[in-house]
Order: C-alpha cells, then structure tokens, then sequence
C-alpha cells in the first residue's frame, strides 16, 4: 500500500513509525491501494489532546476515514491505526455476510 504522509515537523522516524503502523492495514481488506495520513497540531494551550491525525484509505471502491486527536504524535497513530482496524474489520465482515447470504438465498431449504 502506499502510504501520503503530510504536515509540519515531521521527523524519520516518526515517518517510519507512521508508515509501518498504517501500511499493516491492508491484510485486513484486500483492495487497498493508497493511504493519505495527514498531522496537525492544535496551538491552543487549554486543549490537552493537541496533536490531530487525519488517515484516508481508498482503494477498489473502499473509502475508509477517521480522524484521531491525543497528546502525542506516536499515539495518535497508534490510536488511528487501531480504529481503522476496527472499521476494515466491519467493512470486510459486512462484504462477507451478504457474500454468503447471496449464495444461501439461491439454494433451496432443506424439508426436515
């Protein structure tokens, strides 16, 4: 999966760590091509989660968003990558449900 990293102050290793975390996602639902990871930072002092993460994944008609807010950059990913597992895990169970009731629907029931 290719992987879009933008923002301001964005270190290697913060890179890296961004890439690895958001590039695993693909194994969850086959068909994804890109992934757009955008970071901000909020400047005003009273807010504590200060450090904003938007992640877009498309790919094969998937278009899979969230948008995560947290104290530091690191978990910010962590937090992203972990609610966009949750929402592929969703999408592809959802895909597979009405695969199969599909194919129930064409065979005819059993007399018991």
């Amino acid at each position: 999966m290719e992987v879009a990293i933008s923002g301001h102050n964005i270190d290697e290793k913060l890179e890296n760590y961004t890439r690895t975390k958001i590039g695993r996602l693909d194994k969850f639902l086959s068909g994804l091509d890109h992934a757009t990871v955008h970071f901000s930072e909020e400047h005003n002092p009273r807010i504590e989660d200060k450090e904003h993460c938007e992640v877009t994944l498309e790919g094969h008609g998937h278009h899979i968003r969230c948008k995560v807010s947290a104290a530091d950059r690191f978990a910010v990913v962590d937090a992203a990558a972990k609610k966009l597992e949750k929402q592929l895990r969703k999408e592809k169970t959802r895909k597979l449900n009405r695969w199969h009731k599909g194919r129930a629907r064409g065979k005819p029931k059993p007399d018991i």
